[in-house]
Protein backbone atom coordinates (compact mmCIF):
# COMPACT_ATOMS: atom_id res chain seq x y z
CA UNK A 1 0.00 0.00 0.00
CA UNK A 2 2.22 2.76 -1.33
CA UNK A 3 -0.36 5.38 -0.42
CA UNK A 4 0.43 4.81 3.28
CA UNK A 5 4.04 5.84 2.76
CA UNK A 6 2.96 8.83 0.70
CA UNK A 7 0.42 9.80 3.37
CA UNK A 8 3.04 9.44 6.11
CA UNK A 9 5.39 11.70 4.17
CA UNK A 10 2.70 14.35 3.74
CA UNK A 11 1.77 14.17 7.41
CA UNK A 12 5.38 14.51 8.45
CA UNK A 13 5.80 17.56 6.20
CA UNK A 14 2.76 19.06 7.89
CA UNK A 15 3.63 18.21 11.51
CA UNK A 16 7.43 18.09 11.24
CA UNK A 17 7.30 15.53 14.08
CA UNK A 18 7.71 11.79 13.55
CA UNK A 19 5.81 10.76 16.69
CA UNK A 20 2.78 12.91 15.84
CA UNK A 21 2.94 11.58 12.28
CA UNK A 22 2.76 8.00 13.54
CA UNK A 23 -0.21 8.77 15.79
CA UNK A 24 -2.13 10.49 12.98
CA UNK A 25 -1.32 7.64 10.60
CA UNK A 26 -2.77 5.12 13.07
CA UNK A 27 -5.95 7.18 13.55
CA UNK A 28 -6.48 7.64 9.80
CA UNK A 29 -5.85 3.97 9.04
CA UNK A 30 -8.19 2.84 11.85
CA UNK A 31 -10.88 5.22 10.60
CA UNK A 32 -10.59 3.79 7.09
CA UNK A 33 -10.64 0.25 8.47
CA UNK A 34 -13.78 0.76 10.58
CA UNK A 35 -15.72 2.98 8.17
CA UNK A 36 -17.55 0.19 6.33
CA UNK A 37 -18.07 -2.29 9.24
CA UNK A 38 -19.34 0.40 11.62
CA UNK A 39 -21.44 1.94 8.85
CA UNK A 40 -23.11 -1.42 8.27
CA UNK A 41 -23.60 -2.01 12.00
CA UNK A 42 -25.53 1.28 12.26
CA UNK A 43 -28.17 -0.34 10.06
CA UNK A 44 -28.75 -3.22 12.48
CA UNK A 45 -30.90 -1.35 15.04
CA UNK A 46 -32.75 0.42 12.23
CA UNK A 47 -33.61 -2.64 10.14
CA UNK A 48 -33.96 -5.46 12.67
CA UNK A 49 -33.36 -4.90 16.36
CA UNK A 50 -33.70 -8.58 17.27
CA UNK A 51 -33.33 -11.82 15.36
CA UNK A 52 -36.09 -14.39 15.44
CA UNK A 53 -35.25 -17.90 16.56
CA UNK A 54 -34.79 -19.27 13.05
CA UNK A 55 -32.50 -16.46 11.86
CA UNK A 56 -30.48 -16.73 15.07
CA UNK A 57 -29.77 -20.40 14.36
CA UNK A 58 -28.53 -19.55 10.87
CA UNK A 59 -26.31 -16.76 12.21
CA UNK A 60 -24.62 -19.04 14.75
CA UNK A 61 -24.14 -21.77 12.14
CA UNK A 62 -22.42 -19.27 9.86
CA UNK A 63 -20.34 -17.91 12.75
CA UNK A 64 -19.22 -21.40 13.79
CA UNK A 65 -17.91 -22.22 10.33
CA UNK A 66 -16.38 -18.78 9.93
CA UNK A 67 -14.44 -18.76 13.20
CA UNK A 68 -13.33 -22.41 13.01
CA UNK A 69 -11.56 -21.71 9.71
CA UNK A 70 -10.27 -18.37 11.01
CA UNK A 71 -8.70 -20.15 13.98
CA UNK A 72 -7.19 -23.08 12.06
CA UNK A 73 -6.51 -21.89 8.52
CA UNK A 74 -5.81 -18.37 9.80
CA UNK A 75 -4.16 -18.06 13.19
CA UNK A 76 -2.73 -21.58 13.52
CA UNK A 77 -1.40 -21.52 9.97
CA UNK A 78 0.25 -18.18 10.69
CA UNK A 79 1.73 -19.62 13.88
CA UNK A 80 3.19 -22.53 11.92
CA UNK A 81 4.64 -20.16 9.32
CA UNK A 82 6.21 -18.02 12.02
CA UNK A 83 7.69 -21.17 13.58
CA UNK A 84 9.37 -22.00 10.28
CA UNK A 85 11.12 -18.61 10.39
CA UNK A 86 13.12 -19.45 13.51
CA UNK A 87 16.06 -20.54 11.35
CA UNK A 88 16.03 -24.13 12.59
CA UNK A 89 15.88 -27.18 10.32
CA UNK A 90 15.16 -30.88 10.62
CA UNK A 91 14.05 -32.24 13.97
CA UNK A 92 14.79 -28.96 15.73
CA UNK A 93 12.27 -27.27 13.46
CA UNK A 94 9.64 -29.84 14.41
CA UNK A 95 10.43 -29.19 18.04
CA UNK A 96 9.87 -25.47 17.55
CA UNK A 97 6.63 -26.21 15.68
CA UNK A 98 5.37 -28.26 18.62
CA UNK A 99 6.50 -25.68 21.15
CA UNK A 100 4.92 -22.76 19.30
CA UNK A 101 1.80 -24.25 17.71
CA UNK A 102 0.81 -27.07 20.07
CA UNK A 103 1.73 -25.38 23.36
CA UNK A 104 0.29 -22.06 22.16
CA UNK A 105 -2.96 -23.76 21.12
CA UNK A 106 -3.15 -25.56 24.47
CA UNK A 107 -2.54 -22.27 26.31
CA UNK A 108 -5.38 -20.61 24.40
CA UNK A 109 -7.77 -23.44 25.25
CA UNK A 110 -6.79 -23.37 28.94
CA UNK A 111 -7.22 -19.59 29.03
CA UNK A 112 -10.69 -19.89 27.47
CA UNK A 113 -11.82 -22.60 29.89
CA UNK A 114 -10.53 -20.55 32.83
CA UNK A 115 -12.21 -17.35 31.66
CA UNK A 116 -15.52 -19.13 31.11
CA UNK A 117 -15.35 -20.77 34.55
CA UNK A 118 -14.49 -17.51 36.35
CA UNK A 119 -17.23 -15.49 34.64
CA UNK A 120 -19.83 -18.23 35.13
CA UNK A 121 -18.95 -18.57 38.82
CA UNK A 122 -19.13 -14.82 39.45
CA UNK A 123 -22.49 -14.51 37.68
CA UNK A 124 -23.94 -17.39 39.69
CA UNK A 125 -22.72 -15.84 42.95
CA UNK A 126 -24.20 -12.49 42.01
CA UNK A 127 -27.57 -14.04 41.18
CA UNK A 128 -27.70 -15.83 44.51
CA UNK A 129 -27.21 -12.47 46.26
CA UNK A 130 -29.97 -10.81 44.25
CA UNK A 131 -32.82 -9.99 46.65
CA UNK A 132 -35.44 -9.98 43.91
CA UNK A 133 -34.61 -13.57 43.03
CA UNK A 134 -33.90 -14.80 46.55
CA UNK A 135 -37.65 -15.09 47.34
CA UNK A 136 -37.87 -17.78 44.69
CA UNK A 137 -34.85 -19.78 45.86
CA UNK A 138 -35.89 -22.87 47.84
CA UNK A 139 -33.88 -25.00 50.21
CA UNK A 140 -35.19 -28.58 49.92
CA UNK A 141 -32.80 -30.13 52.46
CA UNK A 142 -34.78 -31.95 55.15
CA UNK A 143 -34.12 -32.38 58.84
CA UNK A 144 -34.41 -35.79 60.46
CA UNK A 145 -37.98 -35.13 61.57
CA UNK A 146 -38.92 -34.20 57.95
CA UNK A 147 -40.55 -30.94 59.05
CA UNK A 148 -39.69 -28.20 56.56
CA UNK A 149 -41.41 -24.97 55.65
CA UNK A 150 -41.45 -23.03 52.35
CA UNK A 151 -42.17 -19.33 52.71
CA UNK A 152 -43.82 -17.59 49.73
CA UNK A 153 -45.64 -14.35 49.13
CA UNK A 154 -49.26 -14.59 50.30
CA UNK A 155 -50.70 -13.80 46.88
CA UNK A 156 -50.79 -15.09 43.32
CA UNK A 157 -48.18 -17.86 43.39
CA UNK A 158 -48.50 -21.45 44.46
CA UNK A 159 -45.40 -23.41 45.38
CA UNK A 160 -45.11 -24.98 41.91
CA UNK A 161 -45.60 -21.61 40.23
CA UNK A 162 -42.89 -20.03 42.36
CA UNK A 163 -40.47 -22.85 41.63
CA UNK A 164 -41.12 -22.59 37.90
CA UNK A 165 -40.79 -18.81 37.90
CA UNK A 166 -37.58 -19.01 39.91
CA UNK A 167 -36.07 -21.49 37.50
CA UNK A 168 -37.15 -19.49 34.44
CA UNK A 169 -35.86 -16.23 35.92
CA UNK A 170 -32.51 -17.73 36.85
CA UNK A 171 -32.07 -19.47 33.50
CA UNK A 172 -32.99 -16.34 31.58
CA UNK A 173 -30.65 -14.08 33.53
CA UNK A 174 -27.77 -16.56 33.53
CA UNK A 175 -28.02 -17.42 29.83
CA UNK A 176 -28.26 -13.73 28.96
CA UNK A 177 -25.20 -12.75 30.97
CA UNK A 178 -23.16 -15.72 29.76
CA UNK A 179 -23.53 -14.46 26.19
CA UNK A 180 -20.82 -11.94 27.11
CA UNK A 181 -18.22 -14.72 27.47
CA UNK A 182 -18.06 -15.29 23.72
CA UNK A 183 -17.58 -11.57 23.11
CA UNK A 184 -14.79 -11.36 25.68
CA UNK A 185 -13.03 -14.26 23.99
CA UNK A 186 -13.45 -12.79 20.51
CA UNK A 187 -12.01 -9.48 21.66
CA UNK A 188 -8.69 -11.09 22.53
CA UNK A 189 -7.66 -11.37 18.88
CA UNK A 190 -7.70 -7.60 18.50
CA UNK A 191 -4.67 -7.37 20.77
CA UNK A 192 -2.15 -9.11 18.45
CA UNK A 193 -3.96 -7.96 15.33
CA UNK A 194 -3.84 -4.31 16.40
CA UNK A 195 -0.21 -4.67 17.42
CA UNK A 196 0.82 -6.22 14.09
CA UNK A 197 -1.12 -3.61 12.10
CA UNK A 198 0.67 -0.86 14.02
CA UNK A 199 4.02 -2.55 13.51
CA UNK A 200 3.43 -2.86 9.76
CA UNK A 201 2.38 0.78 9.65
CA UNK A 202 5.78 1.66 11.08
CA UNK A 203 7.39 -0.38 8.28
CA UNK A 204 5.33 1.52 5.73
CA UNK A 205 6.78 4.81 6.95
CA UNK A 206 9.15 6.42 4.44
CA UNK A 207 12.72 7.26 5.44
CA UNK A 208 11.97 10.42 7.39
CA UNK A 209 15.63 11.40 7.36
CA UNK A 210 15.46 11.85 3.60
CA UNK A 211 11.99 13.05 2.74
CA UNK A 212 13.17 14.53 -0.53
CA UNK A 213 13.89 11.04 -1.87
CA UNK A 214 11.62 9.16 0.48
CA UNK A 215 12.15 5.43 0.20
CA UNK A 216 9.08 3.29 0.71
CA UNK A 217 9.22 0.97 3.71
CA UNK A 218 8.67 -2.76 3.39
CA UNK A 219 5.33 -3.82 4.88
CA UNK A 220 2.89 -6.72 4.74
CA UNK A 221 -0.02 -4.25 4.52
CA UNK A 222 -1.26 -4.80 0.98
CA UNK A 223 -4.55 -3.59 -0.49
CA UNK A 224 -5.82 -7.18 -0.54
CA UNK A 225 -4.94 -7.61 3.14
CA UNK A 226 -6.68 -4.33 3.97
CA UNK A 227 -9.83 -5.49 2.15
CA UNK A 228 -9.70 -8.82 3.97
CA UNK A 229 -9.53 -7.00 7.32
CA UNK A 230 -12.69 -5.10 6.45
CA UNK A 231 -14.50 -8.22 5.22
CA UNK A 232 -13.71 -10.30 8.30
CA UNK A 233 -14.92 -7.53 10.61
CA UNK A 234 -18.41 -7.43 9.08
CA UNK A 235 -19.48 -10.85 10.47
CA UNK A 236 -17.87 -9.90 13.78
CA UNK A 237 -19.99 -6.74 13.96
CA UNK A 238 -23.09 -8.81 13.27
CA UNK A 239 -22.26 -11.33 16.00
CA UNK A 240 -21.29 -8.64 18.51
CA UNK A 241 -24.48 -6.63 18.06
CA UNK A 242 -26.99 -9.47 18.25
CA UNK A 243 -25.08 -11.25 21.02
CA UNK A 244 -25.37 -8.07 23.08
CA UNK A 245 -29.09 -7.89 22.29
CA UNK A 246 -29.47 -11.45 23.59
CA UNK A 247 -27.61 -10.43 26.74
CA UNK A 248 -30.35 -7.88 27.45
CA UNK A 249 -28.84 -4.64 26.13
CA UNK A 250 -30.97 -2.14 24.21
CA UNK A 251 -30.52 -1.68 20.49
CA UNK A 252 -28.58 1.60 20.70
CA UNK A 253 -26.58 0.50 23.73
CA UNK A 254 -25.61 -2.63 21.82
CA UNK A 255 -24.48 -0.51 18.89
CA UNK A 256 -22.51 1.80 21.19
CA UNK A 257 -20.78 -1.07 23.02
CA UNK A 258 -19.99 -2.83 19.75
CA UNK A 259 -18.44 0.35 18.35
CA UNK A 260 -16.41 0.92 21.52
CA UNK A 261 -15.11 -2.64 21.22
CA UNK A 262 -13.77 -1.69 17.78
CA UNK A 263 -11.74 1.03 19.44
CA UNK A 264 -9.74 -1.68 21.22
CA UNK A 265 -7.57 -1.71 18.10
CA UNK A 266 -6.33 1.81 18.80
CA UNK A 267 -4.09 1.37 21.89
CA UNK A 268 -2.43 -1.75 20.50
CA UNK A 269 -1.90 -0.18 17.10
CA UNK A 270 -0.15 2.69 18.87
CA UNK A 271 2.00 0.23 20.82
CA UNK A 272 2.83 -1.53 17.57
CA UNK A 273 3.81 1.55 15.61
CA UNK A 274 5.95 3.01 18.42
CA UNK A 275 7.51 -0.10 19.93
CA UNK A 276 6.74 -2.95 17.59
CA UNK A 277 10.33 -3.37 16.48
CA UNK A 278 11.14 -5.14 19.76
CA UNK A 279 8.82 -8.04 18.90
CA UNK A 280 8.40 -7.55 15.17
CA UNK A 281 11.41 -9.72 14.38
CA UNK A 282 10.71 -12.24 17.14
CA UNK A 283 9.06 -15.06 15.20
CA UNK A 284 8.76 -17.23 18.31
CA UNK A 285 6.70 -14.61 20.18
CA UNK A 286 4.52 -13.81 17.15
CA UNK A 287 3.84 -17.47 16.40
CA UNK A 288 3.08 -18.35 20.01
CA UNK A 289 0.65 -15.44 20.30
CA UNK A 290 -1.09 -16.44 17.07
CA UNK A 291 -1.46 -20.02 18.32
CA UNK A 292 -3.00 -18.77 21.58
CA UNK A 293 -5.57 -16.70 19.69
CA UNK A 294 -6.26 -19.69 17.44
CA UNK A 295 -7.05 -21.77 20.51
CA UNK A 296 -9.34 -19.07 21.89
CA UNK A 297 -11.24 -18.80 18.61
CA UNK A 298 -11.55 -22.59 18.33
CA UNK A 299 -12.96 -22.76 21.86
CA UNK A 300 -15.41 -19.94 21.12
CA UNK A 301 -16.62 -21.66 17.95
CA UNK A 302 -17.14 -25.11 19.47
CA UNK A 303 -18.24 -24.21 23.01
CA UNK A 304 -20.09 -20.89 22.61
CA UNK A 305 -21.53 -20.89 19.07
CA UNK A 306 -21.91 -24.55 18.05
CA UNK A 307 -24.40 -25.50 20.83
CA UNK A 308 -26.59 -22.52 19.85
CA UNK A 309 -27.81 -24.39 16.77
CA UNK A 310 -26.81 -28.02 17.27
CA UNK A 311 -29.26 -28.70 20.12
CA UNK A 312 -32.18 -26.94 18.43
CA UNK A 313 -35.02 -29.14 17.19
CA UNK A 314 -35.71 -28.49 13.51
CA UNK A 315 -37.19 -30.15 10.49
CA UNK A 316 -35.18 -31.54 7.59
CA UNK A 317 -35.43 -28.36 5.52
CA UNK A 318 -34.19 -26.09 8.34
CA UNK A 319 -31.36 -28.51 9.12
CA UNK A 320 -30.25 -28.41 5.49
CA UNK A 321 -30.29 -24.59 5.51
CA UNK A 322 -28.35 -24.61 8.80
CA UNK A 323 -25.66 -26.84 7.30
CA UNK A 324 -25.58 -24.60 4.24
CA UNK A 325 -24.99 -21.54 6.46
CA UNK A 326 -22.25 -23.43 8.30
CA UNK A 327 -20.34 -24.15 5.09
CA UNK A 328 -20.97 -20.67 3.72
CA UNK A 329 -19.16 -19.42 6.83
CA UNK A 330 -16.32 -21.86 6.12
CA UNK A 331 -16.02 -20.76 2.50
CA UNK A 332 -16.28 -17.05 3.31
CA UNK A 333 -13.52 -17.30 5.90
CA UNK A 334 -11.29 -19.26 3.49
CA UNK A 335 -11.99 -16.67 0.78
CA UNK A 336 -10.90 -13.82 3.06
CA UNK A 337 -7.77 -15.61 4.24
CA UNK A 338 -6.78 -16.28 0.63
CA UNK A 339 -5.93 -12.58 0.30
CA UNK A 340 -3.05 -12.94 2.75
CA UNK A 341 0.44 -13.25 1.34
CA UNK A 342 3.82 -13.83 2.92
CA UNK A 343 7.18 -12.83 1.58
CA UNK A 344 9.01 -15.29 3.83
CA UNK A 345 11.20 -18.01 2.41
CA UNK A 346 9.52 -21.02 3.98
CA UNK A 347 10.89 -24.53 3.95
CA UNK A 348 8.80 -26.65 1.57
CA UNK A 349 7.17 -29.91 2.62
CA UNK A 350 9.35 -31.95 0.25
CA UNK A 351 12.47 -30.31 1.69
CA UNK A 352 11.34 -31.12 5.23
CA UNK A 353 10.74 -34.76 4.26
CA UNK A 354 14.17 -34.96 2.65
CA UNK A 355 15.80 -33.41 5.74
CA UNK A 356 14.02 -35.91 7.98
CA UNK A 357 15.16 -38.87 5.87
CA UNK A 358 18.74 -37.57 5.77
CA UNK A 359 18.71 -37.00 9.52
CA UNK A 360 17.39 -40.53 10.15
CA UNK A 361 19.98 -42.10 7.85
CA UNK A 362 22.87 -40.20 9.43
CA UNK A 363 21.67 -41.15 12.92
CA UNK A 364 21.39 -44.80 11.87
CA UNK A 365 24.90 -44.77 10.34
CA UNK A 366 26.32 -43.34 13.54
CA UNK A 367 24.69 -46.09 15.58
CA UNK A 368 26.20 -48.85 13.46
Amino acid sequence: MKWLSLLAGQLNNFTNNENITKMLLVIIFLGALLLIPVGISVLFPLLKSRLNHRTKVYLYAFSTGFFIILSTFGFLREALEQASETGETGMKLYGYNILIVFVGLLSGLIFSFTLKFVITYRINQKLLQNKKLSIFVHDHSHEHNENHVHEHPDHIFSQDDANQLAEEALVEKISGKLKIIALALLLTHRIPEGFLIGYNLSLAMPDLQDLSGGTVGLSNLTTAYFVSLILHMIPEELVFYYRLREAGYGRWNSLLISTLMDMLFLPFMLVGIYGGSSIGGNHFAQGFLMAIIGGIFLFTSLVEFFPEFYHVEMNKKRWFITLLCLFIGVLFSAFILSFHEHSHNHVTTSALIKETIDFSQSSFNQLI
